[in-house]
């Protein structure tokens, strides 16, 4: 007989079930022993050379993996004062006070990263996040343009560019932005959707409707899609058509 595993078709299943199910997924319980064991080994190897930077950063790290961000912070700001000029320490400091919903302190430890890992777009990504929570949407689309700056191809950057533009109102700028990552992902429903709202709110209603049309083109059963086709006809006064869509 040939291989018994032959043609099997090994299938994920969604850790929501598990959730649904109330029993944990067991890819999660795998991961979190993985990092429990890093961390005691690490631990391990920190007793024969306790001066490693390397080693004490990526403890830091496994915490924030493991979720324990104030034993995290603890640890980074241990390294910081040893090293202060340590780029990926201040990063991860960042992330894990982000984390913890400490939205000040991210914003100073992630500006410092920022200055020592100018060429990192995640730092830059991570400080914008910050922004975000903070409401602070031109200070976001610097920290996005610069994500895009340095990886003119990462589609996060420009997808949260967009929404920072959006926030603040900014409708023909995120129009700009949505037309060039959709030339990445045409078929996209959800950016073609929000350049359709952001034609609607700049108050361009045929080029909303265009936009809608291709919505609901790509998905007719969508309903969230046919209310807003139904808003752009409205706008234009086209009353059967909207009444035919909502």
């Amino acid at each position: 007989m040939g291989d018994k595993g032959a043609g099997w078709t090994t299938m994920k299943i969604d850790p929501e079930i598990f959730r649904e199910l109330g029993v944990r997924d067991p890819e999660e319980t795998k991961r979190e022993m993985a990092i429990s064991k890093r961390v005691r080994q690490v631990r391990k190897e920190l007793k024969d050379t306790p001066d490693s930077i390397d080693l004490q950063v990526e403890l830091g790290r496994l915490f924030i993996d493991g979720g324990d961000h104030e034993g995290a912070i603890k640890q980074l700001k241990q390294v910081i004062s040893r090293d202060n000029q340590n780029g990926l320490a201040y990063k991860l400091l960042g992330t894990a006070y982000a984390m913890s919903n400490h939205e000040d302190e991210a914003t100073r430890e992630l500006t410092r990263a920022a200055e020592l890992l100018r060429e990192d777009p995640e730092v830059h990504m991570n400080l914008g996040g910050v922004f975000m929570l903070q409401d602070m949407y031109d200070s976001a689309a610097r920290c996005f343009g610069k994500v895009i700056e340095l990886d003119p191809m990462d589609r996060l950057g420009y997808a949260n560019l967009a929404a920072a533009y959006d926030c603040d109102r900014k409708y023909d700028e995120e129009v700009q932005v949505l037309k060039k990552i959709l030339m990445f992902s045409p078929e996209d429903i959800e950016l073609r959707s929000a350049l359709s709202t952001a034609y609607f709110n700049s108050e361009n209603y045929e080029e909303a409707l265009t936009h809608a049309l291709c919505v609901t083109e790509l998905d007719e059963k969508d309903p969230q899609a046919n209310c807003n086709l139904g808003s752009c006809y409205s706008a234009q006064n086209m009353t059967d058509e909207a009444v035919q869509a909502f």
